[in-house]
């Protein structure tokens, strides 16, 4: 299948790393607003390049749109992208509401016969990978627990040629760090726990100097069915990079410290050092197996509703934290969108 990328910015060029890595798969054009990254496109990596997405579709012969751009345009582009009659991806947030809320977004998805699919690409990383395989084993008992910690100097930067600074533009951005690493802690705590999101409390804020449109941290705590309790912390203002994650289930534990996997199950303690990948904001080497999942997706597209409903609760859990976050904290219940 032939595809083009929408916004060529930091992101894109790891979706086109791993494109390059799937021989089903290929990527020859892209779309972008900013002359220079077009300039880029052509000149480093041999792609062609169109400012509009109408003068993209009039000169290529496509099967799939990727949506790479800022999140204020993620939903103009997938639904161009539907409406063209592309199977269509999107970077996270995939979802934002809008005056219908989702429904919109939903009625377009579901009213065109193309995929679909949501870019959650932490669940590809090697690391949760891992951590998946040792809780499907059963080796942790029944979970009830996860705390997650993603702590950042800064926050990541976008293309000199473009905004380097937009994710703390609320005009572009739509949030700050909730917004735009809260869907991984989110998605990635659904996947690893088996539990859905119920209610919602959160503290946000800005601890950082400089930007003041959008907060740089966030104490999030969910109750999740099943009986699972998650938090998360997420910082823009932090005084060194981490990534830490820990489950706890009634027979044992995991945590992840960046590389350094630890689990302990019935008294047996595990270490295990993985090349995780989690300080590569490109995240090149995990999009290879995102996109050979789509590609089998799209010839299965039935299971890629799952999926869908992932997303539409990351996003409600993420609304209900910033309304939470209003009241001091309080909790709030999540309104999930229904799909189908």
């Amino acid at each position: 299948m032939k595809g083009a990328i929408i916004g060529f910015g930091v992101i894109a060029a790891g979706h086109l790393a791993g494109y390059r890595q799937c021989g089903g798969l290929s990527v020859t054009s892209i779309v972008d607003v900013s002359p220079q990254r077009r300039r880029i496109a052509e000149e480093c990596f041999g792609l062609t390049a169109y400012p509009t997405f109408e003068q993209l579709v009039q000169s290529e012969d496509l099967d799939f749109i990727d949506v790479c751009t800022p999140p204020s345009t993620h939903a103009i582009y997938s639904a161009q992208a539907l409406d063209g009659g592309f199977h269509t991806l999107c970077e996270k947030p995939v979802f934002l509401p809008d005056l219908s809320g989702y429904q919109d977004q939903i009625s377009k998805i579901k009213s065109s016969n193309k995929l679909f699919y949501p870019c959650h690409v932490y669940k590809f990383s090697p690391m949760l990978t891992e951590v998946r395989k040792i809780l499907q084993d059963g080796k942790l008992g029944k979970i009830v627990r996860a705390d997650f910690k993603t702590l950042r100097l800064g926050h990541a930067l976008g293309v000199e040629d473009w905004d380097p600074d937009w994710r703390r533009k609320l005009s572009i951005s739509k949030g700050g760090i909730l917004r735009d690493h809260g869907p991984h802690s989110i998605y990635a705590a659904m996947y690893l726990t088996n539990s859905v999101p119920l209610s919602v409390s959160c503290i946000a804020g800005r601890f950082g100097d400089g930007f003041l449109e959008t907060e740089d941290t966030a104490f999030v705590s969910m109750r999740c069915t099943n009986d699972v309790e998650v938090s998360f912390t997420l910082s823009w203002s932090a005084s060194h990079r981490s990534t830490c994650y820990s489950i706890s289930g009634t027979r044992g534990s995991i945590i992840v410290d960046d590389d350094e996997l630890t689990y302990a199950s019935d008294g047996k303690v595990t270490k295990k050092i993985i090349n995780s990948g989690f300080n590569d904001p490109s995240h090149k080497s995990w999009f290879r197996d995102m996109f050979l999942d789509f590609e089998d997706l799209v010839r299965n597209p039935a299971r890629c509703v799952p999926l869908i409903i992932e997303s539409l609760v990351t996003s409600a859990a993420i609304d209900a934290a910033y309304n939470s976050s209003c009241q001091s904290g309080g909790w709030v219940d999540l309104d999930a969108p229904k799909y189908p």
